[in-house]
């Protein structure tokens, strides 16, 4: 849809100025965001004008109002409606939306999956919105507008609030906080606003780029001393998000080993019993992976532990698809060595060893084979005797003592792998 542009009032012109100046009074972040990141959509006024919508929408960048019904709202209600909308921008809610509509599901990080409803998604991502703004004291939020702090705070995941909202819908319920409250603003396709086409606007935006702006916001309003806590804390997990530790693998295996390349004369398996036509890999994206694995009791201790790392290390291995695979299995000394043909099969294989740790034997093992891999992961709890010189490959070692810091190890990178905590 083609958003009509209106023009607006000399009196909502300046009812307008009156909102970006109370806007910036109360959190120079949010300006700074609107005027740096979002579109202007061609408008001196940095939001697009129309009647086309309810009372305010955006589509991830640009901010779209009615001046039929935005302007009825006092100034501190539309400091918060303009502050709702940026955190959508900024959040990037509007490109999430789509993915999800183009998928038809939310997945998860243990697997599982729901069906994907965009008005149960909008009021999910509403709900985090205005609770962040409301306990951060942006604006003056409304009885009639969203909030249901049982369902959300603003502490949450969006999706982990629609997982809520999904089940009370399945059941019939609704939360208490809900009934009788409505959303004020409509999530549009990305590109939308600007008249551009989803697949250009959802390339154009570069999360790099939304990152140092959110930075520079936060560093504005700081400095100023108006940067409410419940904002301090938001901007801070926006810009160091905690990252779970199996992404972390897969981003050292990219850095350090690459990808096969893809075929589209051969279908993926993976997906042909799905019906879905996709490429399959084609060749190699390294030569020999080592996956060296500390035996010692307190690894074999926790027994969803080699499950959970041996799981996600297969999903991971079978994007790099090596030409040779070897797991080691190392206490003090080398038990075995594993050739495998298929990363699937780690999971099936069976832990050797029980005793003490010594880290040296593994490398010397690799050393005395004359195998340089292309990459080792090391999952350890940390405490063993390291060799004197760091190999002339890269190593990743898996670390499952909380305690324990990167500069604990004295060579490669570290990933901290969570053990199952005891009841």
């Amino acid at each position: 849809m083609k958003y009509k542009r209106v023009a607006i009032t000399p009196a909502q012109a300046r009812a307008w100025e009156e909102t970006r100046v109370a806007l910036l009074w109360q959190c120079p972040a949010f300006p700074h965001v609107l005027y740096t990141m979002m579109d202007n959509a061609g408008s001196e006024h940095i939001a697009l004008f129309t009647t086309d919508i309810p009372i305010a929408a955006t589509d991830g960048s640009t901010l779209l109002l009615n001046p039929e019904t935005f302007f009825k709202y006092n100034i501190p209600q539309r400091v918060f409606i303009v502050a709702h909308e940026i955190m959508h921008c900024i959040l990037n809610h509007c490109v999430l939306g789509a993915k999800f509509a183009r998928a038809g599901k939310v997945g998860y990080k243990d697997g599982s999956t729901l069906p994907y409803d965009a008005k149960i998604m909008n009021v999910a991502t509403d709900l985090v919105i205005n609770s962040l703004l409301v306990r951060s004291k942006i604006g003056e939020y409304s009885k009639d507008w969203l909030l249901d702090e049982s369902v959300a705070t603003g502490n949450d995941a969006a999706i982990d609030a629609y997982a809520k909202l999904f089940k009370q819908q399945q059941q019939g319920k609704g939360g208490k906080g809900q009934q009788g409250q409505q959303g004020f603003d409509e999530h549009l396709t990305p590109g939308s606003g600007s008249g551009k086409d989803e697949h250009t606007a959802v390339n154009e935006r570069s999360e790099q780029e939304w990152a140092t702006a959110v930075a520079a916001a936060a560093n504005a309003a700081k400095a100023q001393g108006k940067m409410p806590a419940g904002l301090a804390v938001f901007f801070d997990q926006v810009l160091n998000p905690e990252v779970p530790w199996a992404d972390k693998v897969q981003a050292f295996f990219a850095r350090k080993v690459g990808s096969g390349s893809y075929d589209w004369r051969r279908a993926d398996r993976r997906l042909v019993v799905r019906d879905i036509y996709a490429p399959g890999r084609s060749g190699h994206g390294a030569g020999t992976v080592v996956v060296a694995v500390d035996t010692s009791g307190s690894i074999i201790a926790d027994k969803g532990l080699m499950d959970r790392f041996m799981g996600e290390l297969s999903g991971i291995l079978e994007e790099v698809r090596p030409k040779r695979m070897l797991v080691m299995w190392i206490d003090a000394a080398v038990h075995a060595v594993d050739e495998i043909d298929e990363p699937g099969e780690i999971r099936h294989l069976k832990p050797k060893g029980g005793g003490g740790t010594d880290f040296t034997p593994a490398f010397k093992w690799l050393g005395d084979n004359h195998i340089t891999p292309d990459a080792l992961i090391y999952l350890t709890d940390g405490y063993g005797t390291f060799p004197s010189h760091a190999p002339n490959y890269p190593v990743l070692w898996g670390n499952v003592t909380e305690q324990l810091s990167e500069k604990h190890y004295p060579f490669g990178e570290v990933v901290n792998v969570p053990v199952t905590k005891a009841a």
